[in-house]
């Protein structure tokens, strides 16, 4: 099959790389000169990309001849607007709609939840209260618009990998706030096994969840994150009421998928 991925950088290049190892064939895109020249002499395709710019020219016609797009475009603090962002994504599907492309996959965010209590599943309500959050929001219903039911919605937790932990955040810092909030966190090789498992189980037209089962505290956890890598401990404030803010639960997600997470609890994560 030949696989679009658009927005190969932190995960969508180790993605690539590893449907490439499957028998794929990967045409990525990346925004910069730079980028690219780092896919393409790791064995993709690579085609310089940025949204917004028309694909009109010719040179994207390995995108539009791909069997299955995965859209993995990450709405940065910089977006200039919802609008502009959703306009622009709008712009693009509908040239995919038009294409020989069968198949998308979104890459989205478990924020759009927002700061609920409780256990949050692919089913709960959505009540993003941040702007990114609210862009992946209108994304995913353009995305359902137009490809339901052959497209797959994936809801993933903070990302966590060899070279990315929040801990190195919040090393040394003080006066942080929510101590008692619970951590959601996944890490990018089960996000990556994730999406294997989608194509190759063909788990169109759903909404997943992608989350670690365990969900320390951010007191606890980050705390001793920091203890182990040799980091200043973060600081937090004492509250008075505990809140427990959201805690994801795959199960559902996961037995769709058929997989086992092999990152099940943060503390497997360093």
């Amino acid at each position: 099959m030949q696989i679009a991925i658009i927005g190969c950088g932190w995960l969508g290049l180790p993605l690539g790389l590893s449907l490439q190892q499957s028998g794929h064939s990967i045409v990525a895109t990346s925004r910069s000169e730079a980028g690219c020249a780092r896919v393409n002499s790791l064995g993709l395709t690579c085609l310089q990309f940025e949204l917004g710019t028309s694909l009109t020219n010719s040179k994207f016609a390995a995108i539009f001849n791909s069997n299955l797009l995965i859209l993995n475009i990450p709405v940065g603090r910089k977006t200039a607007t919802s609008e502009v962002f959703s306009a622009n994504m709008d712009a693009l599907l509908r040239q995919v709609v038009d294409s020989k492309i069968q198949q998308v996959i979104f890459i989205s965010t478990s924020s759009v939840y927002g700061d609920q209590n409780g256990v949050v599943s692919e089913k709960s309500p959505t009540s993003p209260n941040t702007r990114s959050a609210q862009i992946n929001l209108e994304v995913e219903r353009l995305v359902q618009d137009y490809f339901a039911p052959q497209c797959c919605i994936l809801r993933l937790a903070g990302l966590v990998g060899k070279d990315r932990h929040p801990v190195n955040y919040l090393a040394g810092k003080s006066a942080l706030t929510a101590p008692k909030m619970r951590v959601n966190l996944v890490h990018q090789e089960d996000v990556i096994q994730s999406i294997r498992c989608i194509i190759e189980n063909r788990v169109w037209g759903d909404t997943l969840v992608l989350s670690a089962t365990e969900h320390p505290t951010r007191q606890e956890y980050y705390t001793w994150a920091a203890e182990r890598l040799n980091l200043a401990p973060p600081v937090f404030n004492e509250e008075q009421e505990p809140a427990v803010g959201k805690l994801i639960d795959p199960t559902r997600s996961l037995n769709l998928l058929g997989m086992t997470l092999n990152y099940p609890s943060p503390y497997d994560m360093l």
